[in-house]
C-alpha cells in the first residue's frame, strides 16, 4: 500500500510542480522514498537502468537534432510553406481547413522522426508565434483549438517508428521486436490515426473554426531550398541508420546521438557559438526523470500491480478482438490516470507470455490514451509548461473535454486497423 501512495504522491507533485520545480527533481524525490522505505532495491535499479538508459539517451539525441534544425530555420520554413500553400489566390486570407490538414500532416511527420516530447516542443512555439499576428476576434478560442489538435497528434501518431515515442523504445527493447517489422505493423493504425484525428477536429471545432484566416505572409526566407534539401536528404540517412542498425545489433540511442553530434557540428559552423543552445536546452533530466519514475513505478510491480493485470489480459486474450481492444483501452485508461510512463512499463511485465498483437494494441493504448487527461504523458506536461510561460491558459475541463471527444474514437479506429492487418 506504500508503493500506492508514494506513487500518487509523485504524480500530484508532478502535475502540480510546486515551485515551478523541474520534473526529474520530483521523480528522484519518488524514487528516494520507496528505496528509503525498502520497497525496491539495488538490483531492481539495475534491471530498471537496463530498461531506460537507451530510451532516453535516444530522446535526448532526437531533441539536440531538432533543436539545431530548429535554429537552423528548418521548421519555420515548413510552417511559412505550409502558410503560403494554405492562402487563397493571390490574397492574405487563409484557407482554415487546409491550413488545419497541412498542419496535422507537418506534426505527423514530425512526431514520427523527433518523437512525441521533440514534436511538441517544435511545433508549440512555431504555432503560438503563428496566430499572434492573426487579427480575429476569436483569436483565443482559434489558438486554443490549434494547440489542441496538435498536442494531441504529437503523440497519438507517435506509433510510426520504434524512435517515435520513448514507450515504442522501451516496448521494443524489452519484447525485442525489430525496428522494421514494427515500422510494417504499425504503418496502417498509424494512418488511421492521422485521418480520424483530422476528421474529428473539423467534427469537434466546427463552430469555432471559421472558413478564413488572415495572415501576414512573408514571402522572404532566410533559410536555402538547397539547405532545405541538405537537411532532407540527411534525415533519410538518420531514420535508414535505425534500420541497418538491426543487422549490427546496436542499439538506438548509438545512431540518435551520434546523428545528432554530426549534425550539431554542421549547425555550429553556420551558427557558431548560438548553437550550444541545442545542446544547453536538451533534456538532459530526461535520464533521471525516466529512472525516477520507473523505480517508482517498479515498487508497484513488485506489490503485485502486474499480477493483477495479467489476470485482466489473460480474460481478453481468449479471442483475437477482445484481446487487441481490450488491451488497447485498458492501456489507454491507465495512462490517462496514471500517466503513460509507468503504464507502459506495468504493462510490459504483465503482457511478458501473451501474444505480439496484443503488445503492439498496448503501444497504441499507451500513445494514445493519454490524452484523456493533462497528466497522461511526459509530452503534454512539456507542452503546459510552454504554455504556461508564454501566458496561454488552458483549463483542466477543457482539456479534459476536448480530450475525451476525440481520443476514444481515434484510439478505435487505429485499434480496429490492427485486428485487420495483424
Amino acid at each position: 500500500m506504500l508503493a500506492l501512495w508514494v506513487f500518487l504522491a509523485t504524480l500530484f507533485l508532478l502535475f502540480w510542480r510546486p515551485w515551478n520545480l523541474p520534473l526529474w527533481v520530483i521523480s528522484t524525490l519518488g524514487a528516494f522514498f520507496v528505496f528509503a522505505l525498502k520497497l525496491v532495491n539495488l538490483d531492481d535499479a539495475y534491471f530498471v537502468l537496463s530498461l531506460v538508459w537507451d530510451s532516453s539517451l535516444t530522446l535526448v539525441g532526437l531533441i539536440i537534432l531538432s533543436f539545431s534544425l530548429e535554429l537552423l530555420g528548418f521548421f519555420d520554413f515548413i510552417a511559412k510553406k505550409i502558410l503560403y500553400f494554405s492562402k487563397i489566390q493571390n490574397s492574405y486570407r487563409i484557407n482554415t481547413k487546409k491550413l488545419m490538414i497541412f498542419l496535422l500532416i507537418f506534426i505527423f511527420f514530425l512526431s514520427a522522426f523527433f518523437a512525441n516530447d521533440g514534436a511538441i516542443l517544435i511545433i508549440t512555439p512555431i504555432i503560438i508565434a503563428l496566430f499572434s499576428r492573426l487579427q480575429n476576434p476569436k483569436q483565443a478560442l482559434i489558438l486554443g483549438a490549434f494547440l489542441l489538435s496538435a498536442s494531441f497528434l504529437c503523440d497519438a501518431a507517435s506509433n510510426a517508428l520504434v524512435i517515435s515515442n520513448l514507450t515504442n523504445i522501451i516496448t521494443a527493447n524489452y519484447f525485442k521486436l525489430d525496428f522494421l517489422q514494427f515500422s510494417k505493423i504499425m504503418f496502417l493504425p498509424n494512418l488511421a490515426v492521422l485521418f480520424s484525428t483530422l476528421f474529428m477536429v473539423f467534427v469537434i471545432f466546427k463552430k469555432t473554426l471559421p472558413r478564413e484566416l488572415e495572415f501576414e505572409i512573408i514571402r522572404e526566407y532566410e533559410f536555402s531550398n538547397k539547405l532545405f534539401v541538405f537537411c532532407l536528404v540527411f534525415l533519410i540517412f538518420f531514420v535508414t541508420s535505425f534500420f541497418l542498425g538491426e543487422f549490427y545489433d546496436l542499439r538506438i540511442s548509438v545512431f540518435a546521438l551520434s546523428g545528432a553530434f554530426i549534425f550539431w557540428v554542421f549547425t555550429f559552423f553556420i551558427k557558431g557559438k548560438k548553437a550550444f543552445g541545442a545542446i544547453k536546452n536538451a533534456p538532459w533530466g530526461v535520464l533521471i526523470f525516466s529512472f525516477g519514475l520507473y523505480m517508482v513505478v517498479f515498487s508497484l510491480h513488485k506489490m503485485g500491480a502486474s499480477g493483477i493485470l495479467n489476470s485482466l489480459y489473460y480474460i481478453l486474450a481468449q479471442n483475437k478482438f477482445s484481446a487487441i481492444f481490450g488491451t488497447g483501452f485498458v492501456s489507454a485508461f491507465f495512462s490517462s490516470i496514471f500517466n503513460n510512463l509507468p503504464m507502459t512499463l506495468i504493462g510490459d511485465l504483465a503482457l511478458k507470455d501473451f501474444p505480439l498483437n496484443m503488445v503492439y494494441a498496448h503501444i497504441l493504448g499507451v500513445n494514445i490514451g493519454p490524452k484523456l487527461t493533462p497528466i497522461g504523458s511526459l509530452a503534454t506536461l512539456l507542452w503546459l509548461g510552454v504554455l504556461a510561460k508564454k501566458g496561454i491558459d488552458i483549463s483542466f475541463w477543457q482539456y479534459c473535454k476536448f480530450g475525451f471527444l476525440i481520443t476514444l474514437p481515434v484510439l478505435a479506429c487505429a485499434l480496429l486497423v490492427l485486428v485487420f492487418t495483424y
